[in-house]
């Protein structure tokens, strides 16, 4: 499945750039050298979980990120080098399917948080009203609350990078889930495929990135990746395009975790339905939960995370032993989850 996502084919091409001298900074090497991807299959065994979710996380920025000027391009050559990365898609198979593919850590959720902007009032994040609020074309919901699972040091700067979060310092919080919480389990593409077969709507508004016809796209730019019938990267045009219908979702779950596996191979990745219509999940970013009710315990507030100010200067703050964000961070929960 690596060699046919948008985000697998920019960790497997990061994978051999590392492995080459000739590599560009940013983006993925031209072309595929074996030589490369032998070192590369190699360089899989001393990966750890926590540097490789850094790699995809990279990856899925700088090849397939749906804002990066030149990811269509970047994109298509990744696409076309695919075939001669399998074998560094089937050593990460062999030491990392386990890991990737977990399911969600009910003693492991965790809320991230970063300043409120001044001026604004917290109590437009209240959360679980009203679904039919919208990102985008629909592709998760406003009134959603995002937990992520205790996520590897290594990529800290990474996530927050992922998810925007341009002001700091970065506090988090532990949030223990009820034994009966209904989750819905995204780990491929055909998951997030079923989930809109079965609670289908209509997106509300044109997707604004690259990968499906909206305001943003040039269909020059998809050119390469529609010639090369790199069908799940891009499509310059599609019969219709369908989201979930999160109202009818919440009515049966209260989350829809997408792990690590879901991630890297259906973060951006376009399916075709029976219908003739396409879906595809975007802006989710990483591992995460996107929860449609409170089905949470006591929060704890945990140490800061390691965060080295790569990212806009960004930092982190721990409100275990500062008593002030402590104060803050909890009073704002308590408001994001409707408990006044």
């Amino acid at each position: 499945m690596l060699l046919e996502a948008p985000v697998g084919v920019a960790l497997l091409a990061k994978l051999e750039g590392l492995c080459r001298r000739d590599g560009p900074w940013f983006g993925g090497p031209e072309g595929c050298q074996p030589e490369a991807v032998a070192r590369a299959v190699d360089a899989v065994g001393e990966l750890t979980i926590g540097s490789l979710i850094a790699l995809a996380l990279e990856g899925a920025h700088d090849i397939a990120g749906p804002w990066i000027p030149k990811a269509a391009t970047e994109l298509a050559k990744a696409y076309r080098c695919a075939d001669g990365r399998a074998a560094i898609a089937e050593a990460l198979a062999t030491r990392f399917a386990s890991a990737l593919h977990s399911g969600v850590d009910r003693s492991a959720q965790e809320w991230w948080n970063g300043p409120w902007p001044a001026g604004r009032n917290v109590e437009e994040r209240v959360c679980f009203r009203d679904f039919g609020k919208v990102y985008g074309a629909g592709e998760f919901t406003w009134d959603g609350f995002w937990t992520v699972t205790d996520p590897p040091p290594e990529a800290h700067d990474q996530l927050i990078g992922a998810w925007e979060m341009d002001d700091g310092p970065i506090s988090r919080w532990l949030l223990p889930l009820r034994p009966d919480v209904r989750l819905f389990e995204i780990h491929r593409p055909g998951d997030w495929a079923g989930l809109v077969a079965r609670y289908p709507q209509v997106a509300r508004f044109p997707h604004a990135g690259w990968e499906l016809p909206g305001p943003n796209q040039s269909h020059s730019d998809v050119r390469g990746l529609v010639a090369g019938g790199y069908r799940h990267g891009a499509r310059d045009e599609v019969v219709a395009h369908l989201v979930p219908d999160w109202r009818a979702v919440a009515a049966d779950f209260d989350g829809v975790h997408l792990s690590w596996a879901g991630f890297l191979t259906t973060e951006g990745y376009i399916s075709d339905l029976a219908d003739g219509s396409v879906t595809m999940l975007r802006y989710w970013s990483s591992e995460r939960t996107l929860w449609l009710a409170d089905v949470f315990g006591e929060p704890q507030p945990l140490p800061a995370p390691t965060l080295t100010g790569c990212y806009c200067g960004v930092l982190g703050a721990t409100a275990q032993t500062d008593a002030a964000r402590q104060e803050s961070d909890r009073a704002e929960l308590t408001v994001i989850l409707g408990r006044v």
